[in-house]
């Protein structure tokens, strides 16, 4: 377990990747050292939370008070559930006027509590919830294979 804790404290980091959909930029931030998190088998839930937002402009990227407002929402989650490694924030995608944060859960009953507790404070907030089974961290997997790509695309047009 503190293997895992430190993966998330003094070891994390965090890789960036932006690109175009329909047009529009994206950022994607995801964490690509969780390996020993799938291996575990204990976060076998994908919680996702999504903040639909209204663009100021063509970029359908939120605006500074709404990204203001997403990081102190982003931090006071990652605050109540990584601290014990009930959950673990994975990857975080922004763009075409929504925001979703990805979460692998021990336990999405509890995830859901501590997501209530933690944003208690906050006046509502347009977000919405799902979650599914993922024990393979399919999603996960997929954004690491895109970013493998997206890597490989680069070198080779730079060459």
């Amino acid at each position: 377990m503190n293997n895992l804790i430190l993966l998330v404290t003094e070891q994390d980091t965090w890789t960036i990747s932006e690109g175009e959909n329909e047009g529009t930029p994206f950022i994607l931030r995801f964490r690509p050292q969780l390996k020993e998190f799938i291996a575990t088998n204990r976060f076998n839930e994908r919680l996702t939370i999504i903040w639909l937002y209204q663009a100021d402009d063509s970029s359908l990227m939120p605006s500074d008070e709404d990204a203001d407002k997403m990081k102190a929402m982003e931090d006071a989650l990652v605050e109540a559930m990584e601290l014990d490694l009930q959950a673990v924030l994975a990857f975080v995608y922004t763009g075409q006027n929504q925001k979703e944060w990805h979460w692998y859960s021990t336990d999405i009953q509890e995830s859901g509590k501590r997501i209530n507790e933690a944003l208690a404070s906050f006046d509502q907030l347009p977000i919405e919830l799902s979650f599914e089974e993922d024990p393979e961290w399919t999603e996960y997997n997929s954004v690491l294979a895109g970013a493998e790509a997206g890597e490989a695309e680069a070198e080779s047009d730079n060459e």
